[in-house]
């Protein structure tokens, strides 16, 4: 029993006593990585989003009737006004007057063409009659979502084309480095300013455009996005410690 002990106390010893010699793949994932000399610059770019449609909001109040035939009702009245843009009808409410007798409030929306806001709250009188009234809320200017997403796209393009053309430049000023694109990070683009008011005074709509208006002018809002881009190359090894 002793011998036995012995001989696996020294079988451990030899062990400890012999060098540890890694993979190659483990010295490998060992070692430091290599220095990287960057390079950093801010880059921006800006583009114009237009429109040359406005976001309409109508409320209709309609009196008898029955839910099914009220929405119904609603939406013809809205075509009276404008039938140059789909209707969407945002918000229905029913509610009862003194007398017990139901009425439907309805809140619509649509993208109109410019050419068609001219005489929009006449139109909107016009269209109303005993039991059935229109009344044009408001008018918004702001581009709409694809719009706003279609001018970052061409934000982003132009920011890659000017990283494209500083990465050119950068290796023919450092010959050799072999620079290369690290990173970049793009800021939430800035839209600037309101290009018109939400709420348009009832004369301005009421007015009539000229004849040769054609389809409405172009309203845009400036875009500015901008970049942070690192360039980075592998620094050239120092000399070898003696």
């Amino acid at each position: 029993m002793r011998s036995l002990i012995a001989a696996s106390l020294i079988a451990t010893a030899s062990l400890a006593a012999l060098p540890l010699v890694a993979s190659p793949a483990a010295a490998q994932m060992m070692a430091a990585p290599p220095v990287q000399d960057q390079v950093t610059l801010t880059l921006s770019a800006e583009d114009w989003v237009k429109t040359d449609t406005a976001r309409v909001t109508l409320t209709v109040d309609a009196g008898g009737g029955n839910a099914g035939s009220a929405r119904a009702d609603v939406l013809k009245a809205a075509a009276a006004v404008s039938d140059k843009g789909e209707w969407r009808v945002v918000a229905f409410d029913r509610q009862q007057d003194a007398a017990g007798l139901d009425r439907w409030r309805a809140e619509l929306e649509a993208r109109l063409p410019e050419a068609q806001l001219g005489g929009l709250a006449d139109r909107a009188r016009q269209a109303s009659r005993a039991g059935l009234q229109i009344r044009v809320e408001g008018v918004d200017f702001h581009p709409t979502l694809a719009e706003e997403e279609a001018a970052r796209t061409r934000l982003r393009e132009a920011l890659y084309r000017r990283v494209t053309e500083e990465l050119k430049g950068l290796n023919a000023a450092f010959p050799g480095r072999d620079f290369r694109v690290g990173r970049v990070d793009f800021s939430a683009p800035v839209l600037a300013g309101v290009p018109r008011p939400r709420m348009m005074a009832m004369d301005k709509m009421a007015a009539e455009p000229p004849e040769d208006s054609g389809g409405g002018l172009d309203v845009a809002q400036k875009a500015t996005q901008t970049a942070r881009v690192t360039f980075s190359a592998v620094a050239p090894a120092g000399p070898a410690s003696r």
